[in-house]
């Protein structure tokens, strides 16, 4: 019974926002051409109605052209989950293969979790870059919110330094044991 309750409200929810997307574009190209028109008549030039069509139908397209090339608002709050679930769930993984091989230094005592764990930590860690890069691009392009992805690159970066100050003996472990496999290549070692 109560799911039934709760469809219509979301579905008048929805209708809302979609009604609401409608004006906001009706808006917006009524404003541009209205612009247009007070550039040309304040230039002293005469339009046509159906001038003034034209000029409406160019518009809608503009407008409409903008608003399918412009990025779904949640793509960058989506990629940033999913980016944050990776690097904690690799996190947790190279936690586990640590404690199945604690004292392991060679690639093949590695356990499958130390293997999918560290990997999956790093790409998580790679939107670091990537959400700069996303944070200057927002800047200038008038159609994103900075102020959201902004919001979103501070917690993805706060989720990394949480996970590696919490997990980094576990996803480092390798790093400084061994020689990585490179002992004595140029260096005189012998390994």
């Amino acid at each position: 019974m109560s799911d039934e309750q709760d469809s219509p409200l979301s579905l008048s929810d929805d209708e809302d926002v979609i009604e609401q997307y409608k004006l906001d574009l009706q808006s917006e190209v009524i404003r541009i051409t209205l612009e247009e028109v007070e550039q040309r008549a304040g230039a002293g030039e005469e339009i046509s109605d159906e001038e003034k069509e034209k000029m409406i139908e160019d518009n809608l397209k503009k407008v409409l052209q903008n608003a399918e090339t412009s990025p779904p608002p949640d793509f960058h709050k989506t990629l940033n989950v999913y980016l944050i679930f990776l690097a904690v769930v690799g996190c947790v993984f190279a936690f586990i293969g640590y404690h199945l091989s604690p004292d392991s230094c060679a690639n093949d005592e590695d356990t499958i979790w130390e293997e999918l764990g560290v990997p999956l930590f790093y790409v998580g860690a790679l939107g670091f870059p990537m959400n700069i890069l996303f944070c200057l691009l927002s800047l200038k392009n008038p159609n994103l919110d900075s102020k959201e992805i902004f919001r979103w690159t501070r917690i993805h970066t706060i989720a990394i330094v949480i996970c590696w100050v919490i997990f980094w003996e576990y996803i480092t472990q390798d790093m400084f044991c061994g020689c990585w496999g490179v002992c004595g290549i140029g260096t005189g070692w012998g390994g």
